[in-house]
């Protein structure tokens, strides 16, 4: 039986990427930058619930460092 590749989004703090990773047995098979992609659709997704338009301020401010990297995906 062929055991489905787990898929997870990992954020490297040292390369500042973003990936989608596809693991098979515990090893990484592939590895796809998506960090423009995810950076784009968040700030789509802030100024859409915050009712902006194109040409309007968003100020963002940190509060609390990031407590997780990784997010494994399920279907």
């Amino acid at each position: 039986m062929t055991k489905k590749p787990t898929q997870t989004i990992e954020y490297n703090k040292i390369t500042k990427q973003i990936t989608l990773n596809s693991y098979s047995d515990g090893f990484l098979e592939s590895s796809i930058d998506i960090t423009d992609k995810v950076m784009i659709l968040a700030l789509e997704k802030l100024y859409d619930e915050y009712d902006l338009d194109l040409g309007d301020e968003l100020c963002i401010t940190k509060r609390e460092e990031l407590k997780a990297t990784k997010f494994e995906l399920k279907k």
